[in-house]
Order: structure tokens, then C-alpha cells, then sequence
């Protein structure tokens, strides 16, 4: 069989004969890059996964409620760099034409009515840590 160049290092490898169309090389972190991959993909084009991916990941963090703050106590380094990270973050964001602030995304002032019906109109796409954003204007419809 003929070697081919592997998706994650870019290093040639012979593919295994059970596996005649495979992309990845048998290294760890390449297998770790592949399926990556496949669960990103797998979770943007199936719901139920999605979901129950969401709902395995809600039940891990209450279950283990301190365990980012024990990390960044212990991790100091980690801490201090992801600082200086989110500060370039808020560089790049507050430089661009539409930015806003980082706030919770329920972090709306209590002047705005609860019950009504909105008109919702998109000005511009934006993205945030990876999720997909719109900003919006609403008014209340007439």
C-alpha cells in the first residue's frame, strides 16, 4: 500500500491494510488530533450528541464544583498567562467597529419588559471563545 501524508504532523506513514482511506498516523497525538475532529464535527450536525455532550459536561462541573479555582491556585503560571491572553483578547475586541463588553449573557439591565413580542434585526456577526454570535437590535414590534 502507498504511504501517505498524515492530516496531523504532516509526516508520511503506510496506512493499516483494515484501513485503506485512513488520514491519521497511529501516533498518539495524532489519533487525539482525529478525534478531535470527529467529535467537533459530530456534535455540530447531531443534536442528540450535542446534547448529550451538554448534559455530560453540566453533571461534570457540579459534580466537581472547585475544580478550576483549585487548578488556578495551583497552576499560577497558567493563570498569569491566560490573563495576559485575555487581555490581548479584549485588544483585538475593543478595536473592532462593533465591540462591546464581555458580560454574561444574562446580564441584562432590568429596565428591558419581560413579557412582549421583539423584532429581532441582525447588524453584524460576531464570535466569541468559539460560539457563534449575533448582534442584534430590538425594539418592540407595533
Amino acid at each position: 500500500m502507498e504511504k501517505r501524508w498524515c492530516n496531523a504532523c504532516g509526516e508520511l506513514f503506510e496506512p493499516r491494510p483494515q484501513t485503506p482511506h485512513q488520514l491519521y498516523c497511529a501516533k498518539p497525538e495524532c489519533q487525539q488530533s482525529r478525534k478531535r475532529l470527529w467529535q467537533k464535527t459530530k456534535r455540530k450536525t447531531d443534536d442528540d450528541y450535542h446534547e448529550n455532550q451538554a448534559q455530560a459536561q453540566s453533571s461534570w462541573r457540579r459534580n466537581h464544583p472547585d475544580y478550576w479555582r483549585r487548578y488556578r491556585e495551583s497552576h499560577p503560571e497558567y493563570t498569569a498567562a491566560n490573563r495576559q491572553r485575555q487581555k490581548q483578547r479584549n485588544a483585538r475586541r475593543s478595536s473592532a467597529l462593533h465591540a462591546s463588553p464581555i458580560a454574561k449573557s444574562d446580564a441584562s439591565p432590568q429596565a428591558l419588559p419581560v413579557l412582549g413580542i421583539f423584532k429581532l434585526i441582525a447588524i453584524a456577526p460576531a464570535t466569541l471563545a468559539g460560539q457563534q454570535e449575533w448582534i442584534v437590535q430590538i425594539s418592540l414590534a407595533p
